[in-house]
């Protein structure tokens, strides 16, 4: 294995690592919240976080994930802590969180072989529509908010490649 493939496979594998971890985040952001409207925000953004990981399951099939798994402590924390903050303080911290994601879902599409485009073109879209979605809730276009979301969601379900 070439150190260039290996760096992609371990992306890849880091990536879906990081899908479960958010949609358990997500999933604590909704339980967590009194406010109907955003625990169905939250539960979407779930919902993309999981359509992601589906859509990466066959790159890692049969990887060694010897990596240390996130501990529930830890990731409970997390999504406290979050969930404190005011929303657009959260929406605000969300567009700074995604940015590095962004950049490196990038190089992953540049080093993805072919048969591992569409998959991989899912996974740097859907950090963008996170982006896009908090840029729509701070500037109040609450109703147009989760399109992109919805729209990496559907493209994902309707992949070959889908668990």
């Amino acid at each position: 294995m070439t150190s260039a493939s290996k760096e992609y496979r371990d992306g890849i594998l880091s990536a879906w690592r990081g899908e479960q971890w958010g949609r358990k985040f997500f999933e604590l952001l909704a339980a967590a919240t009194d406010d109907a409207d955003r625990r169905a925000k939250w539960e979407v953004l779930a919902e993309l976080e999981q359509a992601t990981g589906d859509i990466l399951l066959p790159l890692v099939a049969g990887a060694d994930d010897d990596a240390p798994t996130e501990k529930r402590a830890d990731l409970d924390a997390a999504a406290a802590a979050y969930g404190a903050l005011p929303y657009a303080d959260a929406l605000q911290q969300m567009m700074t969180i995604v940015q590095p994601a962004i950049e490196r879902f990038q190089g992953l599409l540049d080093m993805a072989p072919e048969e591992h485009r569409e998959a991989v073109q899912i996974l740097f879209d859907h950090e963008v529509a996170i982006q896009e979605f908090a840029k729509r809730e701070l500037a109040a276009d609450t109703e147009t908010s989760l399109d992109p979301v919805r729209d990496v969601i559907a493209r994902a379900r309707a992949s070959e490649l889908a668990a």
